[in-house]
């Protein structure tokens, strides 16, 4: 009996460090995908707090199809003037590419009390002191 406890505990010290190891190690991916729930939680919550939030994630190279300042609007059109009931996304792939990581397909419902739209976007993460922020939101083409 003894050395059957011997194993069971090695089995479960084994199991239990791998996954405390596998708990640290977070790739780049997952690291913006965290990133994009966060973000979509700031604009879930709505208000200028929010706005702020999501526009403190756009890189200051940023080099996207849209420009900070139609961001913003869109942003205080939806989140502030206009109060999010429902904000989702679909299951966007987290592509590395060349130092940055890309979400090819990111689609955004949302719908307030007197709009309802839906986004197709392409958008890339780089990270920038130390954290991803967004370098670029393009439109979805189905050719790329």
């Amino acid at each position: 009996m003894g050395a059957g406890r011997i194993v069971i505990m090695g089995l479960l010290l084994a199991v239990g460090l791998w996954l405390a190891i596998d708990a640290l190690v977070t790739t780049d991916a997952e690291r913006v995908e965290m990133e994009v729930e966060r973000l979509l939680e700031l604009a879930r919550q709505g208000g200028e707090d929010a706005v702020a939030g999501i526009l403190d994630a756009v890189a200051d190279d940023y080099r996207g199809a849209y420009s900070r300042g139609t961001i913003e609007r869109y942003l205080r059109m939806c989140l502030v003037d206009d109060r999010p009931e429902e904000v989702t996304t679909g299951s966007p792939a987290y592509i590395p590419k060349g130092g940055e990581i890309l979400i090819p397909l990111l689609r955004v419902d949302v719908r307030t009390k007197r709009f309802e739209g839906t986004a197709l976007l392409r958008v890339t993460f780089a990270k920038r002191d130390g954290r991803f922020k967004i370098v670029s939101v393009e439109n979805w083409r189905s050719e790329r």
